[in-house]
């Protein structure tokens, strides 16, 4: 199947997002991988058009462990790719059921390029550090979470 290559980002600091319009955050703030120092960071690149069983599933199940992580030590964030009008957006995440913080990309594919990503959903593990440590989480998603909760 397609894939996308981030051998080379494991193991360095993960790259900063950048996006031009924020949901399910409070009114006016961003979020940034550097302000979220201290927590493990599981961000996802997807896009609201891929109705594909695949992704369906794998935003359900960042929804699910969003909510068992409730207490805040883990951060789920979403960067939507940029082509997609805001409210299009909205409504994706309203019907999903989506509750985390998710981002559009600033305009041409800022943190999709900074991130290699050509084939979407990705899901990315970031530590507290802010290194990338996973990218290949197929069905492995909560035992990761875990591994980078003990470091």
């Amino acid at each position: 199947g397609y894939a996308n290559n981030l051998k080379a980002l494991v193991g360095g600091p993960a790259p900063e997002l950048a996006c031009d319009v924020w949901f399910n955050v409070p009114e006016g703030e961003t979020v940034s991988i550097a302000g979220l120092r201290g927590k493990v960071v599981v961000l996802t690149l997807w896009a609201g058009f891929d109705r594909s069983p695949r992704a369906r599933g794998r935003m359900n199940e960042l929804e699910q462990w969003h909510e068992l992580y409730a207490d805040g030590s883990v951060a789920f964030v979403g960067v939507h790719e940029s082509t997609t009008a805001p409210e299009v957006i909205q409504a994706a995440l309203a019907e999903w059921k989506i509750g985390f913080p998710v981002g559009r990309d600033q305009d041409p594919f800022e943190t999709f390029d900074r991130y290699s990503i050509n084939f979407v959903p990705q899901t990315i593990l970031i530590d507290g550090d802010g290194i990338v440590r996973y990218y290949d989480i197929d069905n492995r998603l909560g035992e990761l979470i875990k591994d980078l909760r003990r470091r």
